[in-house]
């Protein structure tokens, strides 16, 4: 009996060790980078007889960061790539595509807010500011949704990190994906960002 009590006291204490050395592993970091991907066709509700857009994004990064205690906005990189098909006289689809460098990214759960110039957009000269919404649906992907800074809003002086609501349907393909981050810790005395150039479009 003394030899089996010493038995089942060790397996225990083995027990206890092992327990306690599975929950000492700390947890793991949270993001430092919010991040957008994913490729759909959506819907644009105001445009119904030729309602379909493709929007692919690559979006990684966060809506600022410090230089020093200085807040410096805008500190993501990526792109976000469109295409608008379009049937010509011969009822042939042409598709015009533009891409948008990204510049800013702010996560909220499954919601994020991406933003960047324009990099050869029909239609807008480079350096454009334009900005996305998007909203990873939870139930899965034929629910997600996602906005564009034209069309169905007034996209004049659109400032970095502005975007509308996610105003499109999901249609088709792989659909979007929103991992979230914090957004970065703010030091003690931080200075805030610079002004914004002034909005002089009318």
């Amino acid at each position: 009996m003394t030899h089996l009590y010493a038995r089942v006291a060790a397996a225990a204490a083995g027990g206890i060790v092992l327990l306690t050395g599975a929950t000492a592993h700390a947890a793991p970091a949270p993001p430092k980078e919010g991040h957008v991907t994913g490729d759909a066709w959506v819907r644009f509700p105001l445009d119904p007889e030729n309602p379909l857009r493709r929007f692919i994004f690559d979006a990684h990064g966060n809506a600022f960061r410090f230089d020093g205690k200085k807040m410096i906005m805008g500190a993501a990189h990526g792109t976000v790539r469109f295409d608008h098909p379009i049937p010509d006289s011969n009822g042939v689809i042409r598709h015009y595509w533009g891409t948008v460098k990204v510049d800013y990214v702010m996560t909220a759960g499954p919601v994020a807010v991406v933003s960047g110039t324009s990099k050869g957009v029909i239609g807008e000269t480079d350096g454009t500011r334009m900005a996305f919404s998007v909203y990873a649906d939870p139930r899965g992907h034929r629910y997600d949704r996602m906005g564009f800074s034209w069309g169905a809003v007034d996209g004049r002086c659109l400032r970095m990190g502005l975007a509308p609501a996610p105003f499109t349907t999901y249609d088709s393909g792989k659909g979007y994906t929103v991992k979230h981050a914090e957004l970065p810790a703010v030091p003690k005395d931080a200075e805030p960002p610079a002004d914004p150039p002034p909005c002089t479009q009318s």
